[in-house]
């Protein structure tokens, strides 16, 4: 027999049946009290003897509503822990439902795909025999390759022209360049030119 069934059946029970008999008991005895009071010579003594009775009945009623008390949180304790058991046992049912129903989804997902095959490609067959790589050589760059794309017209240059045009224009930087420099070495005090 389990915790819980006893105090159900036996403690609890057999608690409230005590305060019921307690009951009658405590009409009985204040009514033995007034008598007493009332016929007793010694009104002081009376009322000391009363007081000891109800003193002493108060403590027993406490006592055993104190103990029915403990009896019923007991029982409460233990039907809140029944009811984590069987809260935990819910979620630990419905953790297995939704695990089977995902899995009868994915089963649902997995039919409805189409196994699909790779395609048969033939075989890499590497060389036997490799060629050697030619050497790797820089290539000077020609910035004159397209110097007559652009415009659109054509334009004969007449070769002998340029190289004026050049020659002048190499000799005008070149006294530019000396007239500059002159410059700034007489203005720093360095060397007079």
């Amino acid at each position: 027999m389990s915790e819980l069934q006893k105090l159900q059946q036996h403690e609890i029970p057999s608690g409230r049946q005590v305060l019921r008999e307690n009951y009658s008991k405590l009409h009985k005895v204040a009514d033995y009290c007034e008598n007493n009071y009332m016929q007793a010579t010694d009104k002081r003594k009376a009322l000391e003897e009363t007081m000891a009775y109800s003193a002493q009945s108060l403590a027993s009623v406490a006592y055993q509503i104190s103990n029915l008390a403990s009896n019923v949180l007991q029982m409460l304790d233990q039907h809140a822990t029944e009811l984590h058991q069987v809260e935990a046992n819910v979620c630990c049912i419905a953790q297995m439902v939704d695990v089977h129903k995902e899995k009868v989804a994915r089963r649902e997902i997995g039919t409805l795909t189409v196994c699909k095959r790779p395609p048969h490609y033939q075989k890499i067959i590497y060389p036997t025999y490799q060629e050697p790589l030619e050497a790797y050589y820089r290539k000077p760059l020609n910035f004159s390759i397209l110097d007559n794309v652009g415009h659109g017209i054509k334009v004969r240059i007449n070769p002998s022209s340029v190289m004026r045009e050049a020659l002048v224009q190499w000799v005008v930087i070149g006294i530019d360049s000396v007239a500059y420099i002159a410059g700034k070495t007489n203005c720093t005090g360095g060397i007079p030119g």
